[in-house]
């Protein structure tokens, strides 16, 4: 086609420039669906691996030849099979925790985010995906840090936020130790599922809760009222 007829199409289409063929373009298309399904086939092969073998044969050419890709590939996006499992851990098996509300008993949020934290702790691939990271991360300093960062920190975050709401709304004393409650809280849970080898079950989080908080009665009453019952005048007792 002449350029000058080009031109006149372009210019009754509104075309202003027309983008010239990039091979470029198309192969790296083609690459980056290819790692998005390696990725996922790795990722998937991960919690395969970890909830049937669990972490004492768990290793980097398993994962491979299950993803069924090569070891290169796994270990261009992870520098070892501890920090694969982190990734899984993070992503895969322990989902974020609602932030508290404000609104209903801080009891029971504690309870839900506990007993969530818990049972899922529990499954046999989260389980083992604890135990390997935690065995690296005995001897990795920077390991034990990127696993504080993405399992501890967020969870300790949410309650330490939920425990000052519940000080504002003058719930909890300022003088309050939520660092020692949340050591007890959570500590229970881990010593529960990776020492005891014991199912987290409702009943042993709400005991939990109520005998931690058990040392100051009107604490736990006030974290077991609803937000909106703070403003009811009590009933006179004789």
């Amino acid at each position: 086609m002449p350029a000058r007829v080009l031109e006149e199409k372009m210019a009754e289409c509104n075309i202003t420039h027309i983008e010239p063929n990039r091979p470029h373009m198309q192969q790296n298309l083609s690459t980056t669906r290819r790692n998005v399904r390696s990725h996922k086939a790795i990722i998937d092969a991960t919690l395969k691996l970890l909830g049937s073998s669990g972490y004492v044969d768990f290793s980097i050419e398993k994962v491979a030849r299950e993803a069924g890709v090569g070891k290169q590939t796994i270990y261009r996006w992870w520098s070892s099979r501890a920090e694969l499992v982190l990734e899984v851990w993070r992503d895969r098996l322990l989902p974020p925790l609602e932030p508290y509300d404000g609104e209903k008993s801080l009891v029971k949020y504690l309870e839900s985010s506990l007993l969530s934290f818990g049972q899922l702790l529990g499954r046999s691939y989260c389980k083992q995906a604890a135990i390997c990271v935690l065995a690296e991360a005995h001897r990795d300093p920077a390991l034990y840090s990127r696993m504080e960062e993405a399992i501890y920190a967020p969870r300790i975050k949410l309650i330490t936020d939920a425990c000052h709401v519940a000080q504002v709304q003058a719930r909890l004393p300022n003088d309050f130790d939520i660092d020692l409650i949340i050591d007890a809280l959570y500590g229970a849970i881990w010593y529960k599922v990776l020492i005891r080898f014991e199912e987290v079950t409702e009943n042993y989080v709400k005991s939990l809760i109520a005998q931690t908080l058990k040392g100051n009665s009107s604490v736990y009453d006030a974290l077991e009222s609803n937000a909106n019952d703070l403003d009811k005048p009590e009933s006179d007792t004789e």
